[in-house]
């Protein structure tokens, strides 16, 4: 056991000791990626984010994600949830994707009896927030907040059905005493606003992280495996490269807008991309958790997600305008100009005030 441990180790090194040799030897085109990134956190990121992490943080401070489980006591049955379970499910659905994780694990840290539920919800308390759906790909890249209203409600709609037909497969986690009513005092504020900063240095790093990433699929020729591989099935280099791009980080889905797919497709793809949310935020959720999201089941359960998404939409395309929808094709040039039609970008992880830990 030693011996393997030890193999293990050597073998990591050598591959991080690769990387960074990858790395300084594009060293110009790793640069020109983080900082576009970094200017992407600082124009757009962080004025976009800050408010409603801070907002959002507010909500499981003063205990009105409480209140909103024992308000819907009634469809938490039917979901086979319990108040507190319920509650973690609606607020990972309106403040971002990694706001499940993390109160799932507070309940397992409180509760240790209530781990397996709590693993079994982790795949359904995971959504991309209104703002991130009607915000940026619904007014941004589609320029129709309704298509964007239209984003947001498949993913809810796909993670509902999901915990429908999971609801026989976990038993109800024992209710805590969870108080009925709002609470505040001073001291939530700065703490609140200090949650606030540590989220924004977390999401900004991730997307950093994945810049990283996505530059090392390209100087290693997984990005052109992939074309390959795509063309071979009569799919475009372009379309190709950009769904990779938004499967690992899905703050990429610009780049799918820029591939000329028809509009039906192209509202199901990001529909789906949004409900799978990303190998990025699949690592985020698993570092909230703390062993609450297994990334098999995670990954099995965002991949049926993302199918009842896609399909849920490609059945409602229709029922949208044609002379709103025909805006879709507009902002992809200003996507690709001055950068400036991404205004919401990213309240990706709305949720992630929650990531905080508190000593």
């Amino acid at each position: 056991m030693r011996q393997i441990r030890r193999r293990t180790g050597l073998a990591a090194a050598v591959l991080l000791l690769l990387i960074m040799l990858l790395l300084a030897q594009h060293g110009a085109e790793t640069a020109a990626v983080l900082r576009e990134r970094i200017m992407l956190c600082l124009r757009l990121l962080i004025p976009s984010l800050y408010g409603c992490t801070a907002a959002a943080l507010l909500l499981q401070q003063t205990g009105a994600a409480a209140l909103l489980g024992r308000t819907c006591r009634h469809t938490a049955r039917l979901l086979n949830l319990s108040e507190e379970g319920f509650a973690v499910f609606a607020v990972s659905q309106l403040a971002g994707y990694p706001v499940g994780a993390l109160l799932l694990r507070k309940i397992r840290q409180r509760d240790p009896q209530a781990a397996a539920t709590c693993t079994q919800l982790s795949g359904i308390c995971f959504g991309c927030g209104p703002a991130f759906a009607v915000g940026f790909a619904g007014g941004g890249l589609f320029g129709n907040p309704a298509a964007g209203w239209m984003l947001y409600a498949a993913n809810i709609l796909a993670n509902l059905l999901l915990a429908l037909l999971t609801r026989h497969q976990r038993t109800v986690p024992a209710q805590g005493a969870q108080p009925a009513e709002i609470r505040f005092s001073a001291a939530m504020l700065p703490d609140t606003a200090a949650g606030a900063v540590r989220s924004m240095t977390q999401i900004c790093g991730m997307v950093l992280l994945f810049g990283v990433v996505n530059v090392l699929c390209g100087v290693t020729g997984m990005t052109a495996a992939a074309a390959r591989l795509g063309g071979l099935c009569g799919i475009p280099a372009q379309t190709v490269n950009a769904l990779l791009a938004a499967v690992l980080d899905v703050t990429q889905l610009p780049a799918v807008c820029r591939c000329a797919l028809p509009y039906r497709l192209l509202l199901a793809l990001t529909g789906a991309l949004l409900s799978f949310g990303g190998f990025c935020v699949h690592m985020q959720c698993m570092a909230a958790g703390e062993g609450i999201c297994r990334p098999g089941r995670l990954l099995l359960m965002r991949f049926f997600a993302a199918i009842l998404a896609f399909f849920l939409l490609y059945a409602a395309a229709p029922l949208l305008p044609v002379p709103e929808t025909a805006a879709v094709f507009a902002p992809r040039t200003a996507i690709s100009g001055t950068g400036s039609v991404l205004p919401a970008l990213l309240i990706f992880c709305t949720g992630f005030p929650f990531l905080i830990k508190k000593d």
